[in-house]
């Protein structure tokens, strides 16, 4: 059977971004004060895996130099969301200053854009509308913080339209599985109700081929919890094993000591009382 993988869900995202016309329009709602704005005033930074392990993420883009924006689609919950944006963050500042010819080791202080975070969630925990990095892992309590602002909701916005998009793939999943009628049920019933309708329209052969035979990376993410579960228990046994071992000796030393002693000390006594007597039965004779 010809299968949908859940990663096709974030694939959709990215390549969504990947026009410069969606991100111009996703800039505008996020900063409606700026009018003037055009294509030529964005440039896409996104971090793309080239080579295994390197740091990648889902958006990234500059606005007139004034603004950075990351931004990030997650459909199962990860508790390190925020500290990947960071890593996100410094690595893009990192290429910005190199792209353009500034160095952090000169006299002269570097221009960096304002930073903005962002989260585009469509699991199904509940999740606070913005996120800190200080609460997260320090309870507040941290010198260095960093806000992710979470959209969650189904509106008419990209980011309230993709939610849509990926609550109907689920739906449709519960309903069809992994078969290609999942994937076609789910885009005829997004174009429906407005959901990506234009980029699903113009786009529906790439999205459903997308949504066929991308990488399953939720899958992927079971098998290696499971996997790391498993690891961890083992290790678990292994190390509770060693620990039972050495606890055993050190009492087995210890109830060794004790028995020892007190078979030493009624030894010692009986050993006394016999050469008390025949002391008392020497000093009689004379």
């Amino acid at each position: 059977m010809e299968t949908t993988k859940k990663k096709s869900r974030d694939s959709v995202f990215v390549d969504l971004f990947r026009d410069k016309k969606n991100v111009l329009r996703l800039y505008k709602e996020l900063h409606p004060e700026d009018e003037d704005i055009t294509e030529s005033d964005i440039n896409i930074t996104t971090l793309e895996s080239v080579v295994v392990n390197t740091i990648y993420n889902d958006l990234g883009f500059t606005a007139k130099n004034k603004f950075i924006l990351l931004v990030e689609a997650q459909t199962a919950w990860n508790p390190n969301i925020v500290l990947r944006m960071l890593f996100y963050l410094f690595e893009s500042y990192r290429r910005y200053i190199y792209d353009t010819d500034q160095s952090e080791h000169t006299y002269s202080k570097v221009f960096l854009p304002k930073p903005e975070l962002y989260l585009v969630y469509s699991g199904e925990k509940d999740v606070n509308s913005e996120l800190s990095f200080a609460e997260e892992y320090f309870d507040g309590d941290s010198s260095v913080d960093a806000k992710v602002k979470v959209f969650k909701g189904i509106d008419e916005t990209m980011c309230g339209q993709y939610v849509g998009f990926c609550k109907e793939f689920g739906i449709q999943r519960k309903i069809h599985n992994d078969s290609i009628k999942c994937a076609q049920e789910t885009i005829r019933i997004c174009i429906e109700k407005g959901y990506l309708a234009e980029y699903l329209t113009e786009h529906k052969k790439e999205a459903v081929t997308m949504m066929e035979t991308l990488f399953d990376e939720e899958f992927q993410r079971e098998q290696f919890m499971k996997a790391e579960a498993k690891r961890n228990m083992d290790i678990g046994y292994r190390l509770g094993q060693r620990s039972g071992h050495e606890e055993g000796i050190k009492e087995g030393k210890a109830e060794g000591i004790k028995e020892g002693k007190a078979e030493g000390i009624k030894e010692g006594k009986a050993e006394g009382i016999k050469e008390g007597k025949a002391e008392r039965c020497y000093i009689d004779t004379k």
